[in-house]
C-alpha cells in the first residue's frame, strides 16, 4: 500500500469515528453532560491511536490450511517456457519494467514528502502554541499572589471536603487576568482576577467549586490531550468540533456538578456567571488553561443551567466503565479495519508452453497435482471449527425472554438490558414485566435497578416501591428513583420514609429527598428524626442539611442528646451548616457533657464558626491538642483558622 493510500484510509477512519461520536452524543442528549464529555475524550484518544493500531494490524492469524490454494497455482517451471524462447521473454520483461515502477514510485514520493513537510510545519507551529501557552501559565502563576487568607481558603478547604478531593490546590491572584481559571496537571492551581477581591462570600464560593469540579473531574488533562489531537489533526475539520465539544461539556459537567452538590441555586448560579462573563474585556486565556467560561459558548451553557429537565447526575464508575470499554472496542475494530489486497492471477502460459504440454513434452513435465483426499478433509474440518466459533449475533432481549424461568439467567439478563448501549435503549416493558412477575426477589432487584434514570419506568419503579413484599426490592426502587426529581417521586420516598417496615428502605428514602431540591417533602425528613432506626435519624439529617435551612429545625437540635454517637456528630454538622445562633446554647451544653472525640470537634467547630467565644475556656481544658490549638487561635483575635470537615456523603450503592 503506497503512503498516500495509507493516510487516506488513516483519514477514512479518524472520520468514520467521529462521525460515530457526533451520533453517540446526539443520542445521548437528555443524558447528563459527563456521559457526552467521555463519549468525546474516548474518541479524541483513540483518533491518536489509529496510526499505530493501523499499523499493526489485521494480524496474520491462519485458520484454513493453505495447501489447497498453494496447490491450485501453478508452479513456475509448469509455465516456464523452453529454453529456446527465454532470451524473448527476458527482453520484453526488461523493456517495460525499468520504464513504468521507478519512475512511478519516483514520483509518488515527491509528492508525499512535499506533503510530510507541509503537515509538519502546521504541527510543529501548533505545539509551539501550546508550548508557549505553558509557559504564559507558568509566567502567570509565579507571578501571582498567594492567598492565604481564611476568607478564601476556608471555602476552599470545604468545597474540596465535599467533592473529596485528597488534596486541595493552590490558590493564587493574578492582575495580568480577568477571568479565573484552573491549571497544571501535576500540580493544581487556581488562578482568580484581582477583581475577585470585590466579590462577595457567595460567589468565591462559586467560584472555587466550579473550579475545582474541573480538577476533580481531571479535565485539565483532557483539555490538553485535545489541543494535541487538534496540532496532529490540524487540517481535519471535525476535530476541532470534537476538541469544542469536549470544552463545552466539560463545563456543563461542572455546572452540573455544582448544582446536584448543593453548592448553589441554579438561577443564583447562572447569574454569577452572567456578572464574570459581562465583567470581562478581554477574552482568552493561555492553551494549557480552563477558564470559567466562553462568551461563544455561553448560551447553551446558560439555558443548560436553567433547564430543570436537566439531569445533573454524574455517571457512576460502572457506567463510564461500560460506555468507555464499549467505544474502546468499537475503535479498535474501526482502526484495525484494512482495505482488502487485490489477488494477482497467474499468468497464462505461453503458446509455446501450451503446445509443449499437448504434445505431452517430458521435458517440462506439469507439477500441478490434485488435492488429496487428507487435504480435503482437513479443510472442511477448519470450515466446521469456523462456523461454530462465530459470535451468536441474537439480540439480548430475545435471549432474556427465553430466560425468564431461570433466576440466575434473569438476573444476568436483566443487567444487560439495563446497561447495553446503542441506538437501542433498554427494553423497559421486558424489564416491568420482570420487575412484577419474577418469583426471585434477586431477579426483580436487578431489574429495579436496570430501570434507573428511566423516565419511562417511574410507574414501575413507584408501584414496587408501595407494594412488593421484599424489602430488598423496595429499596433499590427507591434508590432508583432518587436521581428522576418529580413532586410524584418526592411525595412516594416520604410516604416510604414514614410508613416503611424496613429500615433501610426508610434509610435510602432518606437520602433519596436530600437529592429532590425544593420538592422535597421536609416535614417527612423532620418526622424521621423520631425514627427508632438509629441509621434512618442519620441519614434524615443529612438530608435535612441539604436544603440550606434558614433555621435550625427544633428536632435537630434535640438531637445533640441522642444516645447515638453517629447521630450526635450529624447533628452538629447541620447546625454548623445552618448557622443559627439561636442553636449556640444547646450546642455549648451539648459539648460541656460530650464525651466523644468526635462529636466534641464537631460541636466545636459549629460553635466557632458561629462567632461564640465562650467555648474558648472550656476548649482549653479538652485533652484533644487539636480543640486547645484552635481555643488559643480564637484566643488571639484570629478566629477559628481555616478548618476542613469531611463532607458526610453517604456511599453509592453498588450493580446488583
Amino acid at each position: 500500500m503506497s503512503a498516500i493510500l495509507t493516510v487516506l484510509v488513516w483519514l477514512a477512519k479518524a472520520t468514520a469515528l467521529l462521525v460515530l461520536a457526533l451520533g453517540i452524543t446526539m443520542g445521548l442528549r437528555r443524558a447528563p453532560a459527563g456521559a457526552r464529555y467521555i463519549v468525546w475524550l474516548a474518541t479524541l484518544v483513540a483518533l491518536l491511536l489509529v496510526p499505530p493500531v493501523s499499523s499493526w494490524s489485521p494480524l496474520p492469524l491462519p485458520i484454513l490450511p493453505g495447501v489447497a490454494a498453494e496447490a491450485l497455482v501453478s508452479s513456475p517451471q509448469a509455465v516456464a517456457a523452453p529454453a529456446a524462447s527465454a532470451p524473448v521473454s527476458q527482453s520484453a520483461h526488461a523493456s517495460s519494467s525499468p520504464t513504468v515502477i521507478p519512475t512511478a514510485a519516483r514520483g509518488e514520493l515527491s509528492v508525499a514528502t512535499k506533503l510530510l513537510v507541509a503537515w509538519s510545519a502546521v504541527a510543529a507551529l501548533l505545539a509551539g502554541w501550546l508550548l508557549l501557552g505553558a509557559f504564559a501559565v507558568r509566567r502567570i502563576v509565579s507571578r501571582a499572589l498567594t492567598l492565604n487568607d481564611e476568607s478564601w481558603l476556608s471555602p476552599m478547604y470545604d468545597v474540596a471536603d465535599r467533592l473529596d478531593l485528597d488534596h486541595a490546590p493552590r490558590l493564587v491572584m493574578s492582575s495580568a487576568i480577568e477571568m479565573p481559571f484552573a491549571c497544571g496537571i501535576l500540580r493544581p492551581t487556581i488562578v482568580l482576577p484581582a477583581s475577585a477581591e470585590q466579590w462577595t462570600d457567595e460567589r468565591r464560593r462559586v467560584v472555587l467549586f466550579h473550579e475545582l469540579a474541573h480538577i476533580r473531574r481531571r479535565d485539565l488533562l483532557g483539555h490538553t490531550l485535545g489541543r494535541i489531537v487538534c496540532a496532529f489533526y490540524w487540517f481535519h475539520p471535525l476535530v476541532w468540533s470534537a476538541a469544542k465539544h469536549l470544552r463545552a461539556e466539560s463545563e456543563r459537567a461542572c455546572d452540573d456538578l455544582v448544582l446536584a452538590c448543593g453548592g448553589a441555586r441554579a438561577s443564583a448560579y447562572a447569574n454569577h456567571l452572567l456578572d464574570i462573563v459581562t465583567a470581562v474585556r478581554v477574552q482568552g486565556a493561555p492553551a494549557t488553561a480552563l477558564p470559567m467560561a466562553n462568551k461563544r459558548e455561553f448560551e447553551g451553557r446558560m439555558l443548560a443551567i436553567l433547564d430543570p429537565a436537566v439531569k445533573r447526575a454524574t455517571p457512576s464508575r460502572a457506567q463510564t466503565l461500560v460506555l468507555t470499554l464499549g467505544l474502546g472496542a468499537l475503535s479498535l475494530t474501526i482502526a484495525a479495519v484494512a482495505p482488502a489486497r487485490r489477488a494477482t492471477p497467474p499468468s497464462p502460459p505461453s503458446p509455446v508452453t501450451q503446445r509443449q504440454e499437448v504434445a505431452g513434452d517430458s521435458a517440462v513435465p506439469r507439477q500441478t497435482q490434485p488435492l488429496s483426499q487428507r487435504q480435503v478433509s482437513t479443510a472442511e474440518t477448519s470450515r466446521a471449527q469456523v462456523a461454530a466459533q462465530l459470535p451468536d449475533r441474537s439480540d439480548a432481549a430475545d435471549a432474556a425472554k427465553q430466560d425468564l424461568k431461570d433466576p440466575s439467567k434473569g438476573w444476568l439478563r436483566a443487567q444487560v438490558l439495563g446497561t447495553q448501549s446503542g441506538a437501542q435503549p433498554p427494553d423497559t416493558a421486558l424489564l416491568g414485566r420482570i420487575l412484577r412477575t419474577d418469583k426471585d426477589a434477586d431477579v426483580r432487584k436487578a431489574a429495579a435497578w436496570a430501570l434507573q434514570s428511566r423516565r419511562e419506568g417511574v410507574p414501575l419503579l413507584l408501584e414496587r416501591l408501595r407494594v412488593d413484599e421484599d424489602g430488598s426490592v423496595r429499596e433499590m426502587s427507591a434508590w432508583a428513583l432518587s436521581g428522576m426529581g418529580s413532586t410524584e417521586v418526592a411525595a412516594a420516598l416520604a410516604e416510604a420514609l414514614r410508613h416503611d417496615k424496613s429500615g433501610e428502605v426508610r434509610v435510602t428514602s432518606a437520602w433519596g429527598l436530600g437529592h429532590m431540591g425544593g420538592i422535597a417533602d421536609l416535614t417527612a425528613l423532620e418526622g424521621a428524626l423520631d425514627d427508632s432506626d438509629p441509621d434512618v435519624r442519620q441519614r434524615a439529617l443529612w438530608a435535612l442539611g441539604q436544603h440550606q435551612l434558614q433555621s435550625a429545625p427544633s428536632r435537630v437540635v434535640a438531637l445533640l442528646k441522642d444516645d447515638k454517637d453517629e447521630v450526635r456528630l450529624m447533628a452538629a454538622w447541620v447546625l454548623g451548616g445552618i448557622l443559627d445562633k439561636a442553636t449556640i446554647p444547646a450546642l455549648h451544653d451539648a459539648f460541656l457533657k460530650e464525651r466523644d472525640a468526635e462529636v466534641m470537634e464537631a460541636e466545636f467547630r459549629a460553635l466557632a464558626f458561629m462567632g461564640d467565644r465562650t467555648i474558648i475556656e472550656p476548649a482549653l481544658k479538652s485533652e484533644k491538642p487539636e480543640l486547645r490549638a484552635r481555643a488559643v487561635q480564637m484566643l488571639a483575635g484570629r478566629g477559628p483558622g481555616v478548618w476542613p470537615w469531611p463532607w458526610p456523603w453517604p456511599e453509592p450503592r453498588p450493580e446488583p
